[in-house]
């Protein structure tokens, strides 16, 4: 699945486009690497991704095959680091 769509389908960005924005602008890494967001993404990858206030690393369990509510991720994800960030400047808002 696509690194954009997953995001949005995880509810970890609200929209696509929003999505698309912070994969462009290097807020998001795919196994530590930089990504574009029609880059695949597969069970076992780990996802970084650095929003305003925090950075989200975590590692994808499965791909949904739907949309699945904020309160289901955890059966696609598994949270290996979340740390916030101080002093956060930065103009993506996943």
């Amino acid at each position: 699945m696509r690194i954009d769509l997953l995001l949005k389908r995880l509810c970890m960005v609200k929209t696509r486009n929003q999505a698309r924005k912070g994969i462009e602008g290097g807020f998001v890494r795919l196994n530590g690497k930089a990504t574009k967001p029609g880059q695949n993404v597969h069970a076992g990858d780990i996802l970084e991704v650095r929003y305003p206030r925090k950075v989200l690393v975590v590692e994808i369990t499965g791909i949904p095959a739907r949309q699945v509510a904020r309160k289901e991720q955890d059966r696609f994800i598994r949270v290996i680091r979340e740390s916030p960030i101080r002093n956060a400047s930065g103009d993506w808002h996943g």
